[in-house]
């Protein structure tokens, strides 16, 4: 929360433009003899295939690489570059083919006139070395890895791409090494950050549930009375059978620097407080448990459609003594820091962190570029109001109140109410005052993606927004644009019959001022 993914400066990227020739629905036409691929490699019709004529790449270099069925009957197929067998870096297309309506290619992040790449003079190992070395990395989290790609915005190179976690410095870097003459061509931290049985825990955090901040004081990580009463029962679900741990079907939670276990025999935690690190690490396990189960409640993972980041994900609570937290896309951890209020004491930060992991889940190496960062950090931050305001007694006030009680120990702040908000979610600012505003800084910019998104679920209703931004992010790229966004969200909404495009138009052209091709 306190610093964002280190990523390769773009000036102007933020600017949006009219790409309505990335975003037409075409006709149906007879599949192109090129792309004739066995269904069940991606599961891809021809139907789907078809639509690839309007993308920027060839035709015949596009393959099938996933069928995503989504609630409502729509499917989502996505499509990867590929020249000569070899993936081109961020080249995709996407098509959504909605039940009872035409398809349409929705996205299109492929590259035209890509050239074979030569055969590689410089060997993995090497790649991996030289990597490191740039990266300046002193200890890994994990083992590295390395694959080929064509980079396009290095004139079609052939590059190894390398993705380190790095414990020394802290980091996910993504380093592309020159697979001919073994220059490094480009460095990238890809980690996405923020600062940030039975058991009695805060419900989504103590500032929301006393409505004010002015009688808590952290202190130092001690219980008193005040904090300690704003505890609530709560039930920790679907905890494997035979454990006596944190180790349950949608989350592993695990605390301290060494990462240990949580355990304890009944699996009964009702009278751990606050000062006990094991409150974090039960923080952690209930509250995205109950993210993932709302979702699912989406029909996400259900009745044959796609789940989102459906899977046990590890965190580690108090893992570290700062004030930060991050999901690491190398390793699909989630850590949260102990600096100030222990990060996994305030719900807000820790679903913000598994926002990172459901995009990362929809769409791999997502957020690359600042627009897509500031999306990222945008709807994490929406999806943290989202489950806010799922908490029995909380108001507006408190939704849209960002990290308000972790950020009691930020420093000054923009104050709300009587209370400090880390970022706040119903900002009334346009794309380009938030840009004004935030210097380019995605965390800031990402406050106009979660206000609009939070303004319109206002108006179509929480289940109903809620489904359909989950829904759209299947149809973005790693690179998106807030306009495509904007344009995936009204392909979603068309999905389930289109009804709520007027507000979509109104709320992200007429309020935002985002350039949308598919608004009137």
């Amino acid at each position: 929360m306190l610093g964002g993914p280190s990523r390769e400066a773009d000036a102007g990227v933020l600017a949006t433009g009219n790409r309505a020739t990335m975003r037409r629905t075409v006709l149906a036409v007879a599949l192109v003899a090129a792309l004739a691929a066995p269904a069940s490699a991606s599961g891809a019709p021809p139907k789907a295939a078809a639509r690839l004529k309007a993308a920027s790449a060839p035709v015949s270099e596009l393959e099938p690489a996933a069928a995503i069925p989504l609630p409502g009957g729509t499917t989502v197929y996505r499509f990867q570059q590929r020249v000569s067998g070899v993936n081109v870096l961020d080249a995709q297309a996407v098509v959504s083919d909605p039940k009872g309506a035409p398809p349409a290619l929705v996205a299109d992040s492929s590259k035209p006139n890509i050239e074979r790449a030569p055969s590689p003079q410089i060997e993995r190992a090497v790649a991996v070395e030289t990597a490191i070395r740039a990266a300046q990395v002193r200890r890994l989290r994990a083992h590295s890895s390395a694959r080929l790609a064509i980079d396009p915005g290095a004139g079609g190179t052939l590059v190894w791409r390398v993705v380190i976690p790095s414990a020394q410095p802290l980091g996910d870097f993504e380093v592309l090494v020159d697979a001919v003459s073994g220059a490094v061509v480009r460095i990238r931290n890809l980690l996405q950050d923020s600062r940030q049985g039975h058991a009695q825990l805060f419900n989504p955090n103590p500032v929301a549930q006393a409505r004010s901040s002015s009688t808590l004081r952290d202190r130092h990580d001690k219980n008193y009375g005040r904090l300690t009463s704003l505890r609530h029962p709560v039930t920790l679900h679907d905890i494997r059978r035979g454990q006596r741990c944190l180790h349950g079907k949608w989350v592993h939670a695990m605390v301290g620097t060494d990462a240990r276990e949580v355990c304890k025999r009944g699996l009964n935690w009702r009278g751990v407080k606050r000062s006990k690190d094991r409150f974090e690490a039960l923080m952690a396990y209930f509250h995205i448990d109950r993210a993932q189960r709302y979702i699912q409640s989406l029909g996400f993972g259900a009745g044959g459609a796609e789940g989102i980041n459906k899977r046990t994900q590890v965190v580690v609570a108090d893992a570290f003594r700062d004030d930060n937290s991050f999901f690491s896309p190398a390793t699909r951890k989630i850590k949260y820091g102990s600096g100030g209020v222990d990060d996994a004491e305030d719900a807000d930060v820790i679903v913000h962190e598994y926002g990172h992991t459901l995009q990362d889940d929809q769409v791999r190496r997502f957020g690359q570029g600042e627009q897509a960062g500031a999306i990222g950090e945008g709807f994490s931050d929406f999806w943290a109001a989202v489950m806010s305001s799922r908490a029995r007694g909380t108001s507006n006030r408190d939704d849209v109140c960002i990290f308000d009680w972790d950020g009691t120990t930020w420093g000054r702040f923009v104050p709300a109410f009587n209370r400090r908000c880390g970022r706040r979610a119903d900002r009334d600012d346009t794309l380009a005052e938030g840009q004004d505003r935030c210097g380019f800084e995605i965390h800031c910019v990402g406050e106009v993606w979660s206000s609009a998104l939070w303004d319109l679920r206002g108006q179509v209703g929480g289940r109903t927004l809620d489904r359909m931004v989950l829904s759209s992010q299947f149809m973005y790229t790693t690179h998106e644009h807030f306009d495509d966004a904007v344009e995936a969200l009204i392909a979603a909404d068309q999905a389930s019959g289109g009804a709520n495009k007027p507000a979509i138009c109104a709320e992200m052209e007429t309020q935002r001022e985002i350039d949308v091709a598919d608004c009137p």
